[in-house]
């Protein structure tokens, strides 16, 4: 009993010491894992010496592996900076899939009346962002709103004479949209086309009416007359623009002085306000908006549709915020371009004293009576209506310090000199 426990604690010895030299050789820096692989006595330090040396010789005759293929990208086509050209490219996908940059060069500000092209259609974006006027009996300022290109203008013929010794006057403001095309043909040919077509239906008038009629009746035909030549001006005005085939349209208020008695039209969202003695403003035109109920029934009985999106805008066929203007030939059917036309007798009517003619970027943040009484007040400081810019500008900068964003064109017209003495 006694013996088979001493040999049974040899045996345990014996492998205890054979256990503990296959540690020591595992975790000598000198292991290798191809002998132990290869030959199990080379990792004991037994006799497999000439084998080891016969697998390192074979290890030495293996041909090196393969490095692996390098990456190259490809150039980009395109003009670079130096400092691009230096610069490495940070990954593949950057470099396949990111397009080149845009560069866009800055533009040189220019201030110009007209000319150029505009890339809406129209004539130079570039037209002066501010514009101040004083003519013979009118003052005119115009402010640029945030708006890629300035599309309001203005429009003036003074004292044109006629047959029998009548004389014509003109004023027109115009708010463009789309772009500067219709409102650059408006400024050009509205005008004149109005004063043509009037001074030729004063003179039909005259020669039909003679010795046939009243002279009440007679001044009654022609005034009429007057009324049916700007329409007939304005519908050929809209007709000459489109047939050029050009985008874009234009609303407008104008005035039509003649012989004592005052023409205000308009199409579209541009206003005229009478001023009189008393301080009293009195608006001569109604807008032309989507909202107005008639405006509204016009449209519908033509197979058109009004429609107010979430900024309470009323908008012809979800499109055009106005529902008469020149030009929009998208809409013509239901946009039409024919006037309202208002008459006043600045004869009868002796308290007549200026006229205010503006587009809607004023229109939008002052009420009548404040843009009267500001021209009152301007005019009593500058010892007349027009004798400077500064009602214009007063009102434009009060329109633009309460929020006003789109284009401001403000005219001041003096009524004075057309009262009979």
């Amino acid at each position: 009993m006694l013996c088979g426990v001493e040999i049974l604690c040899s045996v345990v010895a014996v492998v205890a010491r054979v256990l503990g030299r296959a540690l020591m050789t595992i975790c000598s820096p000198k292991f290798s894992t191809a002998g132990l692989i290869g030959s199990p006595t080379t990792a004991w330090g037994g006799g497999g010496a000439k084998k080891k040396v016969h697998m390192e010789s074979e290890k030495q005759q293996l041909p090196p592996p393969p490095s692996p293929p390098a990456l190259v990208l490809p150039a980009f086509k395109r003009n670079c900076t130096d400092q691009e050209q230096r610069a490495p490219a940070t990954s593949t996908k950057a470099a396949r899939g990111r397009p080149p940059r845009l560069v866009i060069p800055a533009a040189a500000p220019v201030a110009v009346a007209r000319g150029g092209v505009d890339p809406f259609g129209g004539r130079e974006t570039d037209v002066a962002t501010e514009t101040e006027v004083k003519g013979e009996g009118f003052c005119l300022a115009s402010r640029r709103g945030v708006r890629h290109a300035m599309e309001d203008g203005y429009g003036v013929i003074t004292r044109h004479k006629i047959e029998g010794g009548s004389q014509l006057a003109f004023y027109g403001v115009y708010d463009g949209h789309g772009g500067r095309a219709a409102v650059d043909f408006v400024a050009d040919k509205l005008g004149k086309n109005v004063v043509t077509a009037a001074a030729a239906a004063t003179t039909m008038s005259r020669h039909q009416a003679a010795g046939s009629s009243s002279p009440s009746q007679q001044r009654r035909e022609e005034e009429d007359d007057v009324t049916a030549a700007i329409r007939a001006a304005y519908l050929t005005t809209d007709s000459e623009f489109l047939s050029q085939g050009v985008r874009g349209g234009a609303c407008a208020a104008t005035a039509l002085v003649k012989d004592g008695e005052l023409y205000v039209s308009n199409v579209g969202d541009c206003r005229a306000v009478l001023g009189s003695r008393g301080g009293v403003a009195t608006a001569l035109t109604s807008d032309h908006t989507p909202g107005r109920e008639d405006e509204r029934l016009r449209i519908e009985s033509t197979g058109g549709y009004v429609s107010c999106g979430g900024s309470g805008v009323w908008r012809v066929q979800d499109s055009l915020a106005v529902s008469r203007a020149f030009g929009d030939a998208g809409v013509k059917q239901w946009v039409t371009c024919e006037p309202e036309t208002a008459r006043v007798s600045l004869a009868a009517d002796g308290d007549c004293r200026f006229l205010v003619l503006a587009s809607d970027g004023l229109w939008c943040k002052v009420s009548n009576q404040e843009a009267v009484d500001a021209v009152a007040a301007a005019a009593a400081a500058a010892a007349g209506v027009a004798g400077s810019t500064d009602p214009c500008k007063e009102l434009a900068a009060m329109a633009r310090s309460r929020g006003s964003r789109d284009d401001i064109t403000v005219m001041v017209v003096d009524l004075q000199p057309f009262l009979p003495v």
